[in-house]
């Protein structure tokens, strides 16, 4: 526990090839202090770094709370689906793994980095603000 999974030969050997993309992503909030979050969207809240490649682009994963702080946090990886599963899977996505398990948000984008509006948080939500 505590560890990543191992990743696939492939993708990490895709982490050196020079893919696109911003190296560091912070998630944070524009809601007013009267705004309440969706469960979904507190959950995602917070700084990522890459973490490999997958589908042609960057993945992110949270970085780990500061010991002695905050609660643990889920694991959360950000990565890029792209149409080989059918377009309607297409785009990027918040999930505890790569490719599925718990999702807290999507964005039908097919950017090459993650986009900064659109995301539907829930996944079965209107986009966010």
């Amino acid at each position: 526990e505590g560890s990543h999974p191992a990743r696939p030969p492939a993708m990490a050997a895709a982490a050196a090839s020079g893919v696109a993309g911003p190296s560091a992503i912070s998630i944070y909030s524009t809601a007013g202090s009267f705004e309440v979050l969706p469960p979904s969207a507190q959950a995602i809240l917070g700084d990522y770094v890459v973490d490999g490649v997958n589908h042609g682009r960057r993945v992110y994963r949270r970085k780990k709370a500061a010991a002695g702080g905050k609660r643990a946090l889920p694991e959360i990886v950000l990565f890029f689906w792209d149409s080989r599963d059918g377009k309607d899977l297409s785009g990027w996505w918040l999930g505890d793994r790569l490719g599925g398990g718990q999702v807290w948000a999507r964005n039908r984008s097919t950017s090459t980095s993650p986009p900064r509006q659109g995301w539907h948080c829930p996944v079965d939500g209107p986009p966010q603000k």
